[in-house]
């Protein structure tokens, strides 16, 4: 079923989960003649939704061995694995879409282990079966980029908003994608639009910020990355920008609150610490 059919059918979409991305973009601005050096943290990756339930084999269609649940992992080693449980009367019995589901449930569950291989191979299968299903190519945008595969991930998030435009992890991950390669206009305009329906999303928020910083529009950076704090105040990154965005302005006493503000969320936090020495000597000066 399409997100469209759910959102008729009055099915509630299930919150999605942010990912633990160690990576950074980096933004140098020179701050006069302190020459201080601004890093904002990267924007987040939205990830995919719970993976699907195995659809069940109607009765009646003879006998059939037991098979895992959905929530459980597939076999190690099993590249294959997915609709190949299924003895072939069972299998013979579901439709396509049903399929589809079950491969795309084999997706997200060797998306979780790190397979990307295995769960582009099984995501595809899903999309050939179903291929008007928009998280199905959401999913396959996922795995693509984490396997390396940009223009492949962005091939099919466009793919997943032709089929439901108003997709907001869609865009935000696609905006995410568009800022690695400095396509910062295109970025902003799908964090935007990510923004026309989930205006709630603080991480969204965050990363448009971190998009219009890198253009150098510090005045709408600060305005999102407040958003994002207001939204969220123990939100360590968006703190952690809006201090640098404000260091980048010459406003010391502004980035020392921030700053200080992330460091009692995350006392540990490196690039909080060092900036706050940074904004501690520009405003003694």
């Amino acid at each position: 079923m399409s997100r469209e059919q759910n959102r008729r059918a009055g099915q509630k979409k299930l919150p999605a989960k942010k990912s633990n991305q160690t990576w950074v973009f980096v933004l140098m601005l020179l701050v006069g003649a302190a020459a201080v050096t601004v890093l904002f943290l990267p924007p987040e990756v939205l990830q995919s939704k719970r993976p699907q339930p195995r659809p069940e084999v109607p009765a009646g269609s003879g006998s059939r061995a037991a098979s895992p649940p959905a929530s459980s992992a597939p076999p190690a080693g099993n590249a294959g694995m997915g609709l190949a449980q299924l003895p072939t009367n069972d299998l013979a019995t579901l439709s396509d879409a049903e399929k589809a589901a079950y491969y795309q449930n084999a997706g997200s569950q060797l998306l979780e282990q790190g397979r990307f291989a295995d769960a582009i191979s099984q995501y595809r299968m899903a999309v050939k079966l179903n291929p008007e299903d928009e998280d199905t190519h959401y999913n396959l945008a996922l795995a693509l980029a984490k396997g390396g595969d940009n223009a492949g991930a962005e091939k099919e998030y466009l793919e997943s908003l032709r089929i439901y435009a108003d997709y907001p992890e869609a865009h935000n991950n696609l905006g995410n994608l568009l800022v690695a390669e400095g396509k910062l206009d295109e970025a902003i305009v799908h964090f935007k639009a990510a923004l026309q329906t989930t205006p709630e999303d603080a991480s969204i928020h965050n990363n448009l910020g971190h998009a219009l910083g890198r253009q150098g529009k510090l005045d709408e950076a600060i305005a999102s990355f407040k958003e994002a704090v207001r939204l969220k105040p123990d939100y360590v990154e968006a703190r952690y920008n809006l201090g640098q965005a404000y260091l980048a302005q010459k406003k010391p006493t502004e980035a020392i609150n921030e700053l200080t503000e992330a460091l009692k969320t995350q006392p540990g936090f490196e690039p909080a610490q060092v900036a706050l020495t940074k904004a501690r000597q520009l405003e003694s000066r």
